[in-house]
């Protein structure tokens, strides 16, 4: 399955902790050279430099503001991935994720995708197996 070859991922951030965003993102090009994100990196006084997989933006410095100014652009309809720059992956099935994603973005029945990091609770004994869920009314 194909994915598309670019997909807005949001980073929900400010200039302070751009340190922390960067680190997030070299653990994706690690971990998936060819992932198909495209950082959007809000900045409210420092910025960066835009490369082919980051784009800086400036934001206001509230986070409804940010986040409003960051999808002013974006169809109603497109896929994005919204990242939190203090998560990140340490171990990714490239090849199913990419699965994953491809088969939601071509269901007309899929509005989202939500990852679930479950180690701890593996390791707690509180769960076996990670959970899919479908839909809401699921969980």
């Amino acid at each position: 399955m194909s994915l598309p070859d670019k997909i807005r991922a949001i980073v929900l951030t400010c200039d302070r902790y751009h340190v922390i965003t960067r680190h997030m993102i070299y653990h994706y090009d690690r971990l998936w050279p060819n992932h198909p994100f495209v950082f959007h990196i809000p900045y409210q006084e420092v910025g960066g430099t835009d490369t082919k997989r980051i784009k800086y933006f400036p934001s206001p410095p509230d986070i409804k503001g940010t986040v409003l100014h960051l999808l002013a652009e974006i169809d109603d309809e497109e896929w994005i991935y919204w990242c939190v720059d203090d998560k990140y992956p340490i171990q990714l099935p490239t090849d199913k994720v990419a699965s994953l994603i491809s088969h939601a973005m071509r269901s007309p029945h899929i509005d989202g995708l939500l990852f679930r990091w479950s180690f701890v609770l593996q390791m707690q004994g509180n769960i076996e197996q990670p959970m899919v869920h479908s839909s809401p009314s699921q969980n």
